[in-house]
């Protein structure tokens, strides 16, 4: 298996711990819009290769993804939500 394609810089690695023959190496990157992992040579080979060019990152197949909004931003939308009903709640 090739190691190191286009758009692993800051990627992880994983290796399975199965016994040497049936042994699988990848680079893999979290898709920044849901945290989904992403195999590199895998999304590299695919015949349509999402990028998201709001945030410059691979992302994964999820038609969800396609809308540039940031895991991080969904959880500070998530947090406030939950504070305003609790809010709401106090009266």
């Amino acid at each position: 298996m090739i190691i190191g394609t286009p758009h692993t810089r800051g990627s992880g690695y994983t290796v399975n711990d199965q016994a040497l023959a049936s042994r699988q190496e990848a680079d893999i990157q979290t898709c920044p819009h849901c945290q989904a992992v992403i195999k590199m040579q895998e999304w590299a080979k695919a015949s349509v290769q999402n990028f998201c060019l709001k945030c410059m990152k691979p992302t994964c197949a999820n038609p969800a993804c396609q809308d540039c909004v940031p895991f991080v931003r969904q959880l500070e939308r998530y947090i406030l939500t939950q504070l305003r009903r609790k809010a709401l709640l106090r009266g």
